[in-house]
């Protein structure tokens, strides 16, 4: 269902705010154009202080505000609709007001704008929180159709309506939103590549080895990617069919998508006498060149500087909140950061990233895990100025807060980090109440300590509440644990979710690949009328094929419920029943296995073959024995390590299988 047919407009005549309010009230009235995640933040920064008021919220878009850094998992079929809705802002005593209307005029002098409605508004200061637009190449063949922009909720639902039609997506643009474009349009089975014009992927945030890592993981999910290799032209008749890259290549496709980058939406600043550079150019005090009239978020330049990114808004939305509420907070500046998942693989990344700041980096700090993990530090004479992480990085966390104070760091602790990926030992100040108040805790939506500890003294007790109040965790999630921490509420554990039917079966299974090892085997009867039903089955040719071919049923189907964790369009029930289900089958197996072979080890190939299937069925129940237990023993190093191992070990014991059955079916027909 389409998502305009679930959505029901929010501004109404409820909604609308009496007339007359202002000024014959002597209330001030704060216009905040723009009702994306800053300028949703900013109104409720202001209501949480205090703002006297009357807060009008103007947005563009037919929905509620929502939560833009969720589109893709949108896309992707991930989430739903409801689920990147922002909560509603309760308007006490009719305070705050949100329109569902687009700006048309604004007076600055005059203090006056008009919507497209044609209903004029007065205003004491004005806001512009509007963000910015997707950025497009000019080139050859833009009028074709099949060609999408992916930036807003309109773009995500136009997309989810092609997703279905498209069998070859090309994304133009390999950085942040153009990987997340790439990776929601797999949900369909669709062919998905991804050209980019640069040397690596995220070339503004990753360094060559971590966009080398990051191409890797795309590609073994199937995405083509196509590096240093910018559009020349569009081609096809009507309709978008192949296009033509720079070095002469062609690339035949269906749908393109450009992620190519954006440009602050700065048109009604322009026209209304406000000051714009890239942006609208603003001071300290987040004020442009009128008096009354702020910009925030990525349409405002501060110092030369546009961010591309939510964290930035967030933080100026809070300074500018305080300044509103008669305090004196200034904006210095925002260290850009960006932390994400994509398909699995952590990434964050945080300062002096990038290829302008190469010349500015006189050393570095890299460390690589056997698990795959990367992790690099920059410095400048000692100091750190950025940090890359791709995968675990068990101190990202307080390393983030060493980066903002750009802490000095001694060769001790980089050669600590070099060997552990560790700066500190695991006792040094890691619990989350002896950070500094502005220690960020939620990266996502700049939720500092403070933040946190002011919202635990209002009387939020849980998570749930923290998150509630704060906004913190509901993004990505991966801040609960330190959220928990902080309220004295237990870490977040592992599920125990059908963890002791799974420890019963596997008990089975492990005492049965057992026997099959120390049993001695089948001994047959000298006569024929003496032979025990059970005798049969290892004699009787066509008891033989009965039980191989289900041998080999199971097998299969035991194979293809463990792909229930990477099908993630497959709902039906949890995982860890799923992963009931796969046990039992294996504990099945090994039960047709004794009636086929009576726990007789064989000789040549079927040796290899019956050794094989007894060390997979073997090593699958050790597996499945740690990851019963895994809840009770929660942050348990050795008990994650064993499962890795455990776990990676069922999985290459399963790569001879199909072999060796095959070569033994092909030798008992062959034969």
């Amino acid at each position: 269902m389409a998502v305009a047919q679930l959505e029901q407009n929010w501004d109404s005549a409820a909604l609308e705010p009496p007339a007359g309010m202002s000024p014959q009230t002597g209330r001030p009235v704060l216009v905040v154009i723009g009702c994306g995640p800053v300028g949703l933040q900013f109104a409720r920064e202001l209501l949480q202080r205090g703002y006297p008021g009357l807060i009008k919220l103007f947005g563009d878009e037919p929905w509620r505000p929502y939560n833009r850094i969720q589109l893709s998992s949108l896309l992707a079929g991930e989430v739903r609709y409801n689920d990147i809705l922002y909560p509603e802002i309760s308007a006490q005593e009719r305070q705050f007001h949100f329109l569902n209307r687009r700006v048309v005029t604004l007076d600055a002098q005059a203090r006056m704008l008009r919507d497209d409605k044609g209903v004029s508004h007065h205003f004491d200061q004005l806001v512009f929180a509007t963000g910015s637009q997707p950025w497009v190449p000019n080139v050859q063949g833009m009028d074709l159709a099949g060609i999408y922009v992916f930036r807003d909720l309109n773009d995500a639902q136009e997309l989810m309506a092609r997703s279905v039609r498209t069998r070859r997506t090309l994304v133009v643009g390999g950085g942040l939103l153009g990987v997340e474009a790439a990776r929601a349009m797999q949900r369909n089975h669709t062919q998905v590549a991804l050209v980019h014009q640069s040397n690596r992927l995220m070339n503004r945030q990753l360094d060559i080895e971590a966009g080398a890592i990051l191409k890797r993981t795309l590609e073994g999910y199937g995405i083509e990617v196509f590096l240093n290799a910018g559009v020349r032209a569009l081609q096809g008749s009507g309709r978008v069919e192949k296009v033509e890259l720079r070095n002469g290549a062609t690339l035949a496709c269906d749908t393109v998508i450009f992620a190519t980058g954006i440009q602050p939406n700065v048109e009604l600043a322009r026209a209304s006498g406000v000051g714009v550079g890239r942006g609208i150019a603003v001071d300290d005090q987040l004020q442009t060149n009128l008096p009354g009239v702020y910009a925030i978020g990525e349409c405002a330049e501060h110092r030369g500087s546009v961010y591309g990114l939510l964290a930035p808004g967030l933080e100026q939305a809070a300074v500018l909140a305080d300044r509103l509420c008669e305090g004196d907070a200034h904006y210095q500046g925002s260290m850009a950061a960006t932390q994400l998942k994509i398909l699995d693989l952590p990434i964050f990344t945080m300062g002096w990233i990038g290829d302008e700041y190469e010349q500015q980096i006189d050393a570095s700090a890299v460390f690589h895990s056997p698990q795959g993990d990367y992790c690099k530090l920059l410095l400048r004479r000692n100091r750190l100025k950025g940090l890359v992480a791709v995968g675990e990085c068990p101190q990202r966390s307080r390393m983030q807060q060493a980066l903002l104070g750009e802490q000095r760091l001694y060769p001790w602790q980089l050669a600590r980090f070099r060997k552990t990926g560790r700066l500190w030992p695991d006792s040094a100040g890691q619990q989350v109440a002896d950070w500094p108040a502005a220690a960020i805790v939620c990266n996502c939506r700049a939720v500092t300590k403070g933040t946190l500890a002011r919202a635990c003294g209002a009387g939020c007790d849980s998570v749930e509440t923290l998150a509630r109040e704060t906004g913190a965790s509901t993004v990505c999630g991966s801040c609960k644990p330190l959220l928990a921490e902080l309220v004295g509420a237990p870490a977040p554990a592992p599920s125990a979710t059908g963890s002791r039917p799974l420890l019963t079966v596997v008990s089975l299974g492990l005492i049965l690949a057992l026997l099959t090892l120390v049993l001695p085997g089948p001994v047959y009867s000298e006569q024929f009328a003496a032979a025990s039903w059970l005798e049969q089955f290892w004699t009787d040719g066509l008891l033989k094929q009965i039980t191989g071919f289900t041998l080999l049923g199971l097998s299969v189907v035991a194979l293809l419920i463990s792909l229930r964790k990477r099908v993630s369009r497959v709902r039906l029930g949890g995982f860890p029943w799923w992963r009931l289900f796969h046990t039992v089958l294996g504990l099945v197996a090994l039960v047709v296995l004794y009636l086929h072979t009576g726990f007789a080890l064989g000789a040549n190939l079927n040796q290899y073959l019956m050794l094989n299937f007894v060390l997979l069925a073997l090593v699958g129940a050790l597996a499945g024995v740690v990851i019963g237990r895994e809840h009770r023993a929660t942050g348990s190093y050795l008990g994650k390590q064993l499962r890795q191992w455990f776990t990676h070990a069922h999985i290459v014991l399963f790569w001879p299988l199909p072999i060796l059955l095959g070569f033994h079916v092909l030798s008992v027909y062959f034969f």
